[in-house]
């Protein structure tokens, strides 16, 4: 009987023995820096958070970036298709003064390969239809040719022509006139 009892404790012993060992190997708590007073997890936090805020501090400074830029190419092909090149009187000729206006159209369009235009050669009202169309359509090839010249693929570009239809100004005054004597830029 006392050899029975002996293995009891000796197994025992050996069951207490191994929980201790298995007690002491597990992870240990996180040690604490008495000084400063913070944990080791408390500070892989504190930068884990500094991070995510440097991260969406830069995703939002990013994005607005993008938004900027985004208004910044809306208004720029606003601003293409609002301003237009005017003619003389009978006149198909560009005139010096909106060289300038065509050279920032080719330039835009240059830096905008996917575009594609329709531009639009318009009247005033006086002459006859069939004359204002054809004058109309002699205005579209003058400036679309004026940007050909500057670098523009032809084949981005098509011309129509309005004669006397599309007036800016219906009424019949010199001022409403010279508004109508145009070449219009549509992106299509």
């Amino acid at each position: 009987m006392m050899g029975k009892t002996w293995r009891v404790r000796l197994a025992l012993i050996t069951v207490l023995l191994t929980m201790l060992v298995a007690v002491s190997c597990s992870k240990k708590a996180v040690e604490t820096d008495p000084a400063a007073g913070i944990t080791a997890q408390e500070t892989m936090t504190e930068e884990t958070s500094d991070d995510a805020a440097a991260t969406d501090a830069a995703l939002i400074a990013e994005e607005e970036l993008m938004k900027k830029e985004a208004a910044a190419r809306e208004e720029a092909r606003t601003a293409f298709q609002d301003t237009d090149i005017y003619f003389n009187y009978d006149s198909s000729a560009v005139q010096d003064s909106d060289i300038a206006i065509l050279e920032a159209k080719a330039e835009w369009l240059k830096e905008n390969p996917g575009v594609r235009i329709t531009v639009e050669g318009h009247c005033d009202d006086r002459g006859t239809t069939d004359y204002n169309l054809a004058l109309g359509d002699r205005r579209a090839a003058r400036a679309m040719a004026f940007l050909e010249s500057l670098g523009v693929e032809a084949d981005r570009m098509v011309t129509v022509s309005y004669g006397e239809e599309r007036p800016l100004d219906p009424t019949a005054s010199e001022a409403a006139w010279s508004k109508n004597r145009r070449a219009h830029f549509v992106i299509r």
